[in-house]
């Protein structure tokens, strides 16, 4: 059988040399039984493999990953035996003896030969010169570990890192791949990586866009470490498309996940073509905001207070500039964002829509690096550099505005009279003391000054700092130590009415340590434990008379003390070949701080004045507490290697919301604890998701059904009014929200044309209901909420016509928001008085908006000292006057309706945008 089988490869010989290919596998396989895999090869390929059964009865094939070449995967398989193989077109011979020779070296003529040998000779002084300022060499073995930690029979944890050879940063999202298993792993933020291998020799690839692929030896013997450098290798790509196992659309455990490259970030057309993060998130299904100018978003029809807003694990307050316009965070200094929506990890809690995680720039730890830019209203600068070379770097950004002009433009009489200004700063330090451990320090400051015409004065700002150390214990288990404080202030004067003008201050002050563990003792398992900590420090200010003029009485309205604390653990596992499983468990705790004054009501009956007892002061201790467990957990089911069911569960808790009777936030909205008599809103949430690669990874399909239920959702009763001297527990009623919908996205990641389609079906409606009329809204019949908009579709589609010129654009539509609008009319005194509708039973006219830009891209060679990009942006293509809100006001004894528009015409302009080094240092 054997000679049979030789001569017929020997007769098939001449014709193969050119009939080989490189054929992809465009699935995934498990561990299987030989010839089970040979059955699925041909089904799935059409591949047909021929060989003698008694040879590979014993053989088990390892778990084999999409996109491996045919030729490795059999390698792979057939490495451990006396076994070769040779591939002719789409058939695989597999016979006992040493590997056939299939090619031969060749040239033409000997002035081909010379010509070849000067090129090999140049490529050889250029490799010796990249090598000598490499960490690892792909030209020697590496060995990891010693002898003396070897445990027979159990895999091997390998920790490792990646970074930029030129600038020390850290490569987040580079793949490292091992031929022999056909698996490999991908970098995180921190440019971490880990690998779990049995004891024996390996060859691994390590990749990372636009990064020069580095191939070397492996001999792991136990747990260890490996430092990887990676030299710049600018080359044009068609495409390249990097996934990471556990946030892939198909594998990853995650649902509700949403990550935006950076360079989408740069493409994606904007208004007045100010790069921002917020406003590309709110192109994505299931997020929204309230309108055109407005701060914060909805996620799954919550309101803004229910998003967290994280950035190098500061909290945020208010991300806006100049209300909602602009984004707080500069577009500079952005590495990563992701957003959770749902299935929310164990580790955070404290608000029940969603986190939202921006990662800064860690610094280049080489070389000098400045980049920034101008648009319209804002000019940007980041510098960034090394302080020690390769391990301490320092990164600085500062942007400022220059916007009053574009106030001007508007077609608000307010707006037009109106100044603004807005500036923010961030200084980071980062160290990298050894492979174990790893600092960073960050500071952050962002402020606003507003003048709305003659009638008010804003001022608002963030400012924080985190210190955060990660170390690595041994290989397997790993540390995030963070201590964090942010700080949030608000003046306003308020001038509408000179006999009520007034003044207020206010500030939030959130401190929080956090304690995040990753365990990876048990093969197989990643165990994620923690702790954190915040504490709340309010001061709600004084509401004082401004000018000689006002009458308004000095009301003080106090100062509230909290703290909030969460122990949590979970476990990623594989419980079956093709069904991954995500368990975890967060305990959240919170106590109201005295001292405090604590009013007293009848029991039974509505909190109002009419009930009130009487006030008593607690001058210390924990005055009210609340507790409680918040499971989460999430599967997923590969239906095959390209296409996946998943579904979660989770749940949680929020003990602060704002006060405001305003759709959108305004500056002088109030963050409120929950109290004696307020208590945390508790959200479940399940969802339900099909997820499929069609083709290959960048063309991603996915379709999410979820159901969330919130009870405790604070809603305000009409009139009320957080600034007068009238408790807060008598303006605001609790009741329940509940929220379903569904959600598509089709997103394509590569080659010329690049963006998603997105479309979501979303209902939220709230019910306040009790005993008592007071204890009503609606008459205590559901209601939809402030962001309940049943449709949304956003497009955004960039395509590149060549590597300096791109197109992009936005299609944006959605139903118009609830409002309460008037029905009918009745005369007092022969004045005429509107008489309302029930809540939000009415809604604004739908939205809809187009934007176009074109991205054209400056010199891209290397070697220039300055590179730049010009962006052309049209905001609102087609002049649609969106209504922002619609009201109404009687004048002159007659009642009549508005709409206000922000935009109601194209808004065109023009950026640019450079920076001082190498092309890709960002």
């Amino acid at each position: 059988m054997r000679q049979i089988l030789i001569v017929l490869i020997y007769a098939l010989f001449p014709l193969a040399l050119y009939a080989q290919e490189n054929i992809v596998l465009d699935r995934s396989y498990t561990e299987l039984p030989f010839t089970q895999f040979t059955q699925e090869l041909q089904r799935d390929k059409g591949i047909h493999v021929y060989y003698q059964q008694s040879w590979v009865d014993s053989i088990q094939t390892p778990a084999i990953l999409q996109g491996t070449e045919l030729k490795e995967a059999f390698t792979a398989i057939l490495k451990a035996g006396k076994l070769s193989f040779f591939i002719e077109s789409n058939k695989v011979f597999v016979f006992e003896g040493e590997e056939l020779i299939t090619e031969f070296h060749q040239f033409d003529n000997q002035a081909d030969v010379e010509m070849k040998e000067e090129a090999l000779s140049d490529q050889q002084q250029e490799d010796e010169q990249y090598l000598s300022t490499k960490t690892i060499s792909e030209k020697r073995n590496l060995v990891i570990g010693s002898r003396e930690d070897a445990v027979r029979g159990r895999k091997a944890v390998i920790s490792g890192h990646i970074s930029r050879i030129n600038s020390g940063e850290e490569l987040i999202g580079a793949t490292i791949y091992v031929k022999e298993t056909g698996l490999g792993t991908i970098a995180d933020i921190d440019g971490n990586f880990q690998l779990e291998l049995y004891p024996g020799n390996y060859s691994v690839m390590v990749k990372h866009m636009s990064m020069k692929e580095t191939e070397y030896g492996l001999t792991v013997v136990s747990d260890g470490s490996l430092n990887i450098e990676l030299d710049e290798n600018l080359i044009e790509l068609e495409e390249i498309t990097v996934t990471e196992t556990r946030h892939s659309n198909v594998k990853g455990m995650f649902m509700g996940y949403e990550r935006i490259s950076v360079k989408s970030m740069k493409e994606v057309p904007v208004v007045l073509g100010e790069k921002d993060v917020l406003k590309i998130v709110q192109l994505l299904p299931g997020v929204q905001n309230a309108g055109e100018g407005s701060a914060g978003f909805n996620v799954r029809g919550g309101a803004a207070d229910q998003n967290m807003f994280y950035i190098n694990n500061i909290s945020i307050y208010n991300t806006s500039h100049l209300f909602g316009f602009f984004t707080s965070f500069s577009p500079d200094i952005v590495s990563d964002f992701s957003l959770y929506k749902n299935n929310v990890p164990a580790k955070y809690g404290g608000r029940i829509a969603s986190i939202f995680n921006i990662t800064t720039r860690q610094g280049n730890k080489n070389h000098l690096f400045v980049q920034g830019g101008i648009s319209p209203i804002t000019a940007h600068l980041a510098v960034e550099g090394p302080i020690v070379k390769e391990k301490v770097s320092i990164v600085a950004s500062a942007r400022s505005t220059y916007s009053d002009w574009i106030l001007k433009q508007l077609n608000d009489y307010d707006l037009r009279n109106s100044n603004a200004s807005f500036n923010d700063f961030t200084l980071g330090f980062d160290a990298r003391i050894n492979p174990n451990n790893h600092l960073n320090l960050f500071l952050y400051r962002s402020s606003d000054k507003f003048s709305l015409s003659a009638k008010n004065d804003y001022e608002y700002s963030n400012t924080g700092a985190s210190l955060r150390w990660d170390h690595s214990f041994t290989s397997t288990l790993k540390a995030d130590f963070s201590l964090s404080t942010s700080d949030y202030e608000f003046s306003t004067i308020d001038k509408n009415n000179i006999s009520e003008a007034y003044s207020h201050e206010y500030e939030l002050r959130h401190t929080e340590g956090r304690a995040d563990f990753v365990l990876l003792k048990l093969e197989g398992h990643r165990f994620e434990f923690g702790m954190n900590a915040i504490l709340y420090d309010l001061n709600r200010g004084d509401i004082l008379p401004y000018g000689p003029e006002s009458n308004r009485v000095p009301n003080d309205l106090g100062r509230e003390q909290g703290v909030e604390g969460g122990l949590y653990v979970s476990d990623e596992f594989q419980l079956f070949p093709r069904l991954n499983v995500l368990l975890g468990l967060r305990y959240s705790l919170y106590g109201m701080l005295a001292p405090t004054n604590i009013n007293y009501y009848e029991e039974g009956q509505p909190i109002d004045e009419y009930s009130y007892i009487e006030t008593v002061h607690q001058e210390n201790g924990i005055v009210k507490s609340y507790s409680g467990l918040e499971p989460r957990a999430a599967l997923n089911y590969q239906l095959g290697a390209n296409s996946s069911l998943k579904a979660s569960y989770s749940r949680l808790q929020q003990f602060i919301f704002l006060l405001s009777n305003t759709i959108a936030i305004a500056p002088n909205d109030q963050w409120k604890l929950t109290d004696y008599h307020i208590t945390p809103a508790v959200s479940d949430q399940v969802s339900l998701g099909f997820y499929q690669d069609i083709r290959d990874p960048s063309l991603n399909l996915s379709v999410e059904v979820y159901q969330k239920w919130v009870n405790g959702i604070v809603e305000y009763k009409d009139g009320a009014d957080f600034i007068s001297s009238e408790p807060i527990e008598t303006q605001v009623l609790q009741g329940k929200q509940n929220s379903r919908g569904v959600e598509f996205m089709l997103r394509k990641n590569a080659k010329r044309l690049t963006g998603w389609l997105s479309y979501a079906y979303s209902r939220s409606t709230i019910t306040i209901d009790g005993e008592y009329n007071e204890q009503k809204i609606n008459g205590g019949k559901p209601y939809p909420s402030n962001f309940d908009k049943p449709h949304s579709l956003n497009l955004v589609a960039n395509y590149r016509l060549s590597r300096r010129l791109s197109i992009s654009s936005n299609l944006v539509y959605s139903t118009g928001r609830p409002v309460t609008l008037p029905v009918s009319t009745y005369y007092a005194e022969d004045r005429p008085y509107l008489l309302y509708s029930s809540r939000n039973a009415y809604r604004i006219p739908n939205y809809f908006r187009m934007d176009l830009s074109i991205n054209l891209e400056g010199n891209l060679k290397s070697k220039k000292f300055a590179h730049s990009f010009w962006m052309l942006n049209i905001y609102n293509l087609t002049g649609r006057e969106n209504a922002y809100s619609v009201y109404y006001e009687v004048v002159d004894d007659q009642i009549n309706g508005y709409q206000l528009s922000i935009f109601g015409r194209p808004i065109v302009t023009i950026s640019w945008n450079f920076k001082f080094g190498n092309y890709n240092s960002n």
